[in-house]
């Protein structure tokens, strides 16, 4: 399936850390299209780069920052791939928990993106599987996940940046028939653990204001439960479930390493500095003696107290308030 007819390669730049549960599903899927794929593995205690090492197309980059933020893996993966693949290339930016669907490569749109001139940017249809990978919530935005790369700048923020360079003025390429399966709300858990990071994470960078964090990452305004959802088409799987892969199971924990990072960040700045967070329908002193009890380092020593049953009930009230407000004044 690899692109022999053009010379565009196609390069897919991924950050890992802790992805054991999906990751061969990922590069086995992946090793299907893909010339290179491009991990940068950040401080994984999983099997992760075991993982990576199994698949020839890999590439495995170590990203030692401690700072989980998206500008520093994503100029990374840009460098990396513009030294080790000269040529003329696609950059595909998919994270461990997207995979392309089994009909993609069929498509007119795949056809379409192996033809567009340097400097395109490649725009795809990246639908959420919920509650299981047999169905899915569909989005009517499309994503900038690929890039024909022509050497130009890439200005990333630290958190929701986008992947890929995307000058002024440069030629986009909607792609409809190309979709990514996103399986990151078939793991409601980890999806949870990982807001409650980014809240903590965003206090702590300022790239958030209090009220941004508090609508962007409250569990009682979770987006995906009010969504439609579908049965997801048989397509998408087919062709990879006949090559052996598989496509449906999920893996699920009671805590995930996200929610590690975030005791280690109150084990730094202290826990009051995240009362006013949206984290607290999580028990973080339950959490904290497990980390314990399993060795974990760099966590507190002393027992984690919720905010006042007051503050917290306030909170709730004004959460609810908004959502109420903005529903009538739409």
């Amino acid at each position: 399936m690899n692109n022999k007819d053009n010379s565009l390669r196609i390069v897919v730049l991924t950050p890992v850390k802790n992805e054991e549960w999906i990751l061969d599903r990922f590069l086995s899927v992946t090793s299907q299209f893909a010339d290179y794929i491009i991990v940068a593995d950040q401080n994984s205690s999983d099997r992760s780069p075991e993982i990576c090492k199994k698949h020839p197309k890999v590439t495995l980059i170590e990203n030692n920052s401690k700072n989980y933020e998206n500008a520093e893996r994503q100029l990374l993966l840009i460098k990396t791939a513009r030294e080790l693949v000269p040529e003329q290339k696609i950059l595909l930016a998919l994270d461990a928990d997207e995979i392309i669907a089994a009909n993609a490569v069929q498509t007119l749109g795949w056809k379409t993106m192996l033809n567009a001139a340097p400097g395109t940017v490649l725009y795809f249809e990246k639908q959420d599987l919920y509650p299981t990978p047999h169905h899915y919530v569909r989005y009517p935005a499309l994503f900038p996940l690929g890039y024909v790369d022509d050497g130009a700048e890439h200005y990333p923020s630290k958190t929701h940046s986008k992947r890929i360079p995307i000058p002024n003025s440069t030629p986009r390429l909607y792609i409809h028939d190309v979709k990514i399966l996103h399986y990151t709300w078939a793991r409601p858990g980890n999806q949870a653990a990982k807001e409650r990071m980014y809240s903590v994470r965003e206090n702590i960078w300022n790239t958030k204001s209090f009220f941004n964090r508090r609508r962007a990452y409250n569990p009682h305004e979770n987006h995906i439960k009010h969504s439609k959802i579908e049965p997801a088409p048989p397509e998408w799987f087919n062709n990879w479930e006949k090559a052996g892969i598989d496509m449906r199971t999920i893996l699920a924990y009671k805590y995930y390493w996200h929610d590690f990072e975030v005791l280690r960040i109150f084990n730094e700045y202290g826990v009051k500095r995240f009362w006013l967070e949206p984290i607290w329908d999580f028990d973080w002193e339950l959490c904290r003696l497990y980390a314990k009890s399993q060795g974990i380092k760099n966590i507190p020593s002393y027992s984690i107290s919720k905010p006042p049953k007051a503050a917290i009930l306030l909170l709730k009230f004004l959460d609810k308030l908004y959502l109420f407000l903005r529903k009538i004044l739409r």
